[in-house]
């Protein structure tokens, strides 16, 4: 990767503001891309786009009746559905961008150039208790295991920072594979590093599984590059030596503690963003509607109860209740019949953008439909920039399937 400069153009404030400042200073659960909504609209008041907001309403109107119908606290209803037309927003907003801009490889270099600088200021204010919140979140990762610090930069939570990471390092670890690229372990640890700290288990596993099925997919990418077969076993070498130096340093290290807790059905983690997660959106919607749900807000206002009981903790308040992935969340706000939507949408643009005949959008399309059952919420608009990502057709060609096997490789030049 040439490290040697950040080209600037138009879209870089943005991305910078959405990558890394969109909740700094702000309460949890508001973003500065929420509070941008009005002069969204305006900026795509230019376009056709525009003409399919009223979508919104059509799509959620029928669950709005049976919601209201079946009661639910006004207040909380109301703020939640706008924070959701707020995400429906942003979406279209970002798909006219996609349209509109034609340099986001040089966006995601400029961005992980900063990234990995901040990432360097953020090592050295781990030291340095008054500013080390500011960088690191202190948690504890699985039962049995002591609190540690996960890298978090200026976001609210360390799996959200990786998950927004996600795109930038699939991007550059698919460059690195299949296109001659300078400074290839810069690059690769420029990329990895942040990763790394943010200790976001999910979100790394789901990264290495989507590659690896991306090579499933077409069998030639194994024999694509006769130095593919040195990286992976290169890389394999680096991770067992490190592996057999933290059994040797530390073999009660928070790893290898949550490897025996997920093989032993003790992670809580895990266990509470998966199974535990389709439980409880299982049960908030039984409260109102297995079929619609019990409606956007609701789950703060019925689940307190039923988090208590379930996990026989007491500390929880209104205010803190959240089910900790997209499709139980889903479940719970809109029902069988949301999920049933979501699922349906997703698999028909999979077939519309014809996502399998690039590899990048394949990669993307994988890792995300993996990871919605894993983390993620129903508002998380970093899973939906994924998802676009993964549906619009035309991005970063050099990742089709037609170019990648029927020209040469070329250097990669950001």
């Amino acid at each position: 990767m040439d490290t040697t400069a950040i080209k600037l153009n138009k879209y870089l404030p943005f991305a910078i503001v959405y990558f890394f400042f969109n909740s700094f200073l702000l309460p949890h659960g508001l973003l500065y891309t929420t509070i941008l909504t009005p002069l969204f609209l305006l900026w795509l008041y230019r376009f056709p786009l525009f003409n399919y907001i009223w979508l919104y309403f059509v799509i959620t109107a029928p669950f709005v009746m049976v919601h209201l119908w079946n009661g639910v606290n006004i207040s909380s209803y109301f703020i939640s559905y706008t924070l959701l037309f707020t995400v429906y927003i942003f979406c279209l907003v970002f798909y006219q961008f996609l349209r509109e801009c034609k340099s986001l490889g040089n966006i995601y270099k400029n961005i992980a150039l900063i990234n990995f600088f901040l990432v360097c200021i953020a090592l050295i204010a781990l030291f340095i208790p008054w500013i080390r919140d500011i960088f690191w979140t202190y948690t504890m990762m699985t039962s049995g295991a002591e609190r540690i610090y996960r890298l978090k930069l200026f976001t609210y939570e360390a799996s959200y920072y990786s998950l927004l990471l996600l795109p930038i390092a699939l991007f550059f670890y698919l460059k690195m594979v299949l296109y001659r690229f300078p400074d290839k372990w810069l690059g690769f640890l420029i990329v990895t590093v942040p990763l790394l700290l943010s200790i976001s288990f999910g979100v790394i596993l789901g990264l290495v599984i989507s590659l690896f099925l991306v090579f499933c997919s077409d069998i030639r990418l194994f024999t694509y590059s006769e130095k593919l077969p040195r990286y992976f076993i290169t890389i394999l070498s680096l991770l067992l030596i490190s592996l057999m130096i933290m059994w040797k340093l530390n073999p009660d290290n928070i790893l290898f503690i949550r490897i025996a807790n997920i093989f032993e059905g003790q992670d809580t983690s895990l266990r509470g963003r998966t199974f535990d997660a389709l439980y409880l959106g299982w049960q908030l919607a039984a409260q109102k509607s297995i079929l619609f749900g019990a409606g956007p807000g609701q789950i703060k206002e019925i689940g307190l109860d039923l988090f208590t009981r379930f996990y026989k903790w007491g500390g929880f308040t209104s205010q803190n209740i959240a089910v900790p992935n997209s499709i139980g969340d889903t479940l719970a706000v809109f029902g069988v019949l949301g999920v049933l939507f979501k699922l349906s949408v997703v698999t028909f643009f999979f077939f519309k953008t014809d996502v399998h005949t690039n590899f990048y959008r394949l990669g993307l399309f994988i890792f995300i439909l993996i990871y919605q059952f894993t983390g993620s919420f129903i508002s998380n608009i970093a899973e939906y920039v994924i998802w676009m990502l993964a549906f619009y057709r035309g991005l970063f060609p050099e990742f089709d399937k037609a170019n990648i096997f029927l020209k040469s490789k070329l250097a990669y030049k950001a």
